[in-house]
């Protein structure tokens, strides 16, 4: 019986879930029906050099324009 007193069986299940995961991934990046990991930090990574400096631009723009609003706001009161 000491055998059986640390079982966790709500570990196994999870454990066995985890591989059943990376089976059915590995079968579908393989079949080409899922992109791989690596591709899909690849394009994250693209998109982010494409459109950061325009995202940086835009805030840039938005903190002036409300500096300046808050700086006319000031001078009505």
């Amino acid at each position: 019986m000491a055998k059986f007193e640390n079982f966790d069986s709500r570990k196994q299940i999870r454990g066995l879930a985890e591989a059943a995961r990376q089976i059915l991934s590995e079968e579908l990046i393989r079949d080409g029906k899922m992109v791989s990991l690596d591709r899909v930090v690849a394009a994250i990574d693209e998109t982010r050099r494409e459109y950061r400096p325009r995202i940086l631009a835009a805030r840039q723009k938005k903190s002036a324009g409300s500096k300046r609003e808050r700086e006319e706001s000031r001078r009505v009161k």
